[in-house]
């Protein structure tokens, strides 16, 4: 099981748990993790999980994602036990803890999974409802999303710049029909003009 420990000054003692195997991280609300921080983007980065397998992939946020220090702008990375992930400024410690009865010899990966999930997302899986926690009640034992606190600046002080698109990579499935579709074409306008 993974989960991020956090370790800045704002956020500091602060715990996530991984629980899905995408993990949307950013300012909105709308994310599994939201960080209530000007330096976090809307949407700031995805984290996948499979066991032992964790990445992180940066979506364009404005003041990246870094593990260990190393900045990850439009990319992605593997995450290892104790590695520091910075989103914006609000930094994390990963741990993951292995059980004895866990068992982690499998094919798919985080990556795996990644590149699955791009070629063909999965609209019935259901969404990790977020939880909001009051004047720092602790949560709630059965709900693994944390939101974390807004800042005290007036909401016109934090500037907030507009988010580049990703561009997700067509499918296998769709570059093999246009290529067809080509070829088809091809042969008919060569056919046609004789």
């Amino acid at each position: 099981m993974a989960k991020l420990v956090f370790i800045g000054e704002k956020f500091s003692g602060r715990l996530y748990e991984i629980t899905a195997q995408r993990t949307t991280v950013g300012r909105a609300d709308s994310n599994t993790l939201s960080l209530h921080d000007s330096s976090v983007s809307e949407q700031h980065c995805e984290i996948y999980d499979n066991g032992a397998d964790v990445i992180v992939r940066d979506l364009g946020s404005r003041n990246g994602t870094s593990v260990n220090g190393e900045l990850l702008r439009d990319a992605q990375r593997p995450l290892a036990h104790g590695q520091i992930v910075k989103f914006g400024v609000v930094e994390a410690r990963l741990e993951i803890s292995w059980s004895a009865t866990s068992d982690t010899n499998t094919d798919v990966t985080a990556v795996h999974f990644h590149a699955r999930e791009v070629a063909q997302p999965h609209p019935h899986q259901p969404p990790v409802p977020p939880v909001t926690l009051d004047d720092g009640a602790p949560p709630n034992s059965s709900d693994h999303t944390l939101v974390l606190p807004r800042p005290t600046a007036s909401p016109a002080s934090i500037s907030r710049a507009p988010l580049a698109p990703v561009e997700k990579p067509a499918s296998k499935t769709k570059l093999i029909a246009i290529l067809v579709a080509l070829v088809i074409g091809l042969a008919l306008w060569l056919i046609l003009r004789r």
